[in-house]
């Protein structure tokens, strides 16, 4: 039988097993599961793998934290769901909304986009105001977008929901729709994915203006969100986050504040 100190020294020795040494701090060794959409360039598939503004971001913070994380890359609808009912996962890129507020811990932002409507470019329709759109036509969306969630806020009911956004751009290319709903980041790279070019479509009206954060699901530890939140600030504060964003998105300008955005709880 092992004396109570020895008892004692394996118990220490076991807990320590279970940690990790990471970016100056000790963190728990259970990864964190990394989730995202195929919205170009800030998260797509290249020949197989995993790539984009946000895959690279989480990659180099991950490696940080000492995690080696594979990022799926699934349908909105599908990551949103898996990000939503089960502790220990990161969802990007997000949005807050009212809903989401009671489900996920923010941490970023991590860009800023305009949330746009677009018509082809030889539509000559004007939209000065949303309560013109429903009777104009029909918007493309896609399935949990934040496009989609903000036109039903405000009363557009005449929405094509699709599972991808690449579907809505072709909706619009073919007059299935009249209006696209698309964040601008995004509609260079999809409108090339889908065989086409700037050129073919116009902004016609800009629904808001977002920040896009770095979502953990409900049950993620607070020390676990504070520490990928301190990696973000450091490499925002080294400038090799600037570098970063200004590789995906030109003379776009980056984010550089930074903040949590803790769950409400219900």
């Amino acid at each position: 039988m092992l004396p109570t100190f020895s008892k004692h020294c394996y118990h220490l020795l076991f807990c320590a097993g279970l940690l990790v040494y990471a970016g100056g701090s000790f963190a728990v060794t259970e990864p964190v599961r990394l989730v995202t959409e195929s919205w170009p360039p800030m998260s797509f598939e290249q020949d197989g793998v995993p790539t984009g503004f946000g895959v690279e971001l989480v990659n180099i913070l991950q490696a940080r934290m000492g995690q080696q994380e594979k990022i799926e890359v699934l349908p909105w609808a599908r990551a949103y769901a898996i990000a939503n009912s089960a502790p220990n996962v990161l969802l990007f890129a997000t949005s807050i909304s009212d809903e989401r507020e009671a489900h996920f811990d923010f941490i970023g932002p991590i860009a800023t986009s305009k949330i746009t409507l677009y018509a082809r470019a030889d539509d000559p329709i004007s939209i000065k105001q949303l309560a013109d759109v429903s009777a104009a036509g029909i918007v493309g969306v896609y399935r949990e977008s934040v496009g989609a969630q903000l036109l039903q806020q405000q009363g557009v009911t005449s929405l094509l929901v699709a599972s991808f956004p690449q579907q809505s751009a072709k909706q619009l290319l073919f007059s299935r729709v009249r209006f696209w709903c698309q964040a601008d980041l995004a509609v260079k790279h999809i409108l090339e994915e889908v065989g086409t070019r700037l050129i073919d479509i116009r902004a016609v009206y800009v629904v808001s203006e977002v920040n896009l954060y770095l979502a953990f699901s409900k049950g993620t530890s607070a020390d676990m969100v504070q520490r990928w939140q301190a990696e973000l600030e450091k490499l925002k504060e080294s400038g090799d986050f600037t570098r970063l964003y200004q590789k995906w998105f030109g003379a776009l300008p980056p984010p550089l504040q930074h903040q949590i955005f803790w769950h409400k709880d219900n």
